[in-house]
C-alpha cells in the first residue's frame, strides 16, 4: 500500500516549499510553477548540507521522480505524482493540488 501525500496549492503560491516524512526521513520539496508546468527539487539535510535527490525536474504524471537517484542511503522505492481519479488530465496550476497527489511506494 503506497503512502499518499497532498500537493501544495500553486495558485495561491507558485513557489512552495514543503517537508514530507518518507521512511522516517525528512525530505524538503520545492515546487515552482512556470507558465505551463511545474518544476520540483527534492533535498535532504545530511551533515548540515543540502544533498539534492533531484533538482529542477519538470513534473510529469505517472513517472517516477526518484528513478535516477542511485544512492540507496538517500531514498529507495518509487515516488509518483498521479491523478487521484485515474483520469488522463493535464497538470495545471489550478488542478495540481486538487486532482493530483504524490504516492510513495517503498519497493
Amino acid at each position: 500500500m503506497p503512502t499518499t501525500f497532498q500537493l501544495p496549492n500553486l495558485t495561491t503560491n507558485p513557489k512552495a516549499r514543503l517537508a514530507y516524512i518518507i521512511n522516517n526521513k525528512q525530505y524538503t520539496f520545492s515546487f515552482q510553477w512556470l507558465d505551463s508546468f511545474c518544476l520540483v527539487s527534492i533535498y535532504v539535510i545530511k551533515d548540515n548540507q543540502k544533498t539534492y535527490l533531484i533538482k529542477g525536474r519538470a513534473i510529469t504524471q505517472n513517472s517516477d521522480l526518484i528513478e535516477r537517484v542511485k544512492d540507496s542511503s538517500l531514498i529507495t522505492g518509487q515516488l509518483i505524482i498521479k491523478n487521484k481519479y485515474n483520469e488522463q488530465t493535464e497538470i495545471t496550476q489550478n488542478n495540481f493540488h486538487t486532482d493530483f497527489e504524490m504516492e510513495y511506494y517503498d519497493e
